[in-house]
């Protein structure tokens, strides 16, 4: 999916993928999906499992998603109660 830079090169299969599950989850936080993003660094952990800007990246996915979530809980309870309003006005 990723094209590999120049400097990744000299790298050694592991940290090229690992790199590029970083790469493809940052890509997937610019477009707000964060459920991807969540897949994509929790796959680099997998490769080295102590890197704490992955573990940092999936808790600030976790943290937006669930943001996301109760705004649109709030949206879906605000417009119950306008078209019960409606119906029973």
């Amino acid at each position: 999916m990723a094209t590999h830079s120049n400097h990744d090169e000299h790298l050694d299969p592991e940290t090229k993928a690992f790199n590029d599950f970083m790469r493809e989850g940052n890509d997937y936080v610019k477009i707000e999906l964060y459920l991807y993003a969540i897949k994509r660094f929790q796959q680099a952990l997998l490769l080295k499992p102590y890197d704490s800007t992955a573990t940092e990246r999936i808790a600030y996915c976790k943290s937006k998603f669930q943001k996301d979530n109760k705004t649109i809980a709030v949206v879906v309870a605000c417009a119950i109660v306008v078209v019960a309003l409606f119906i029973f006005l």
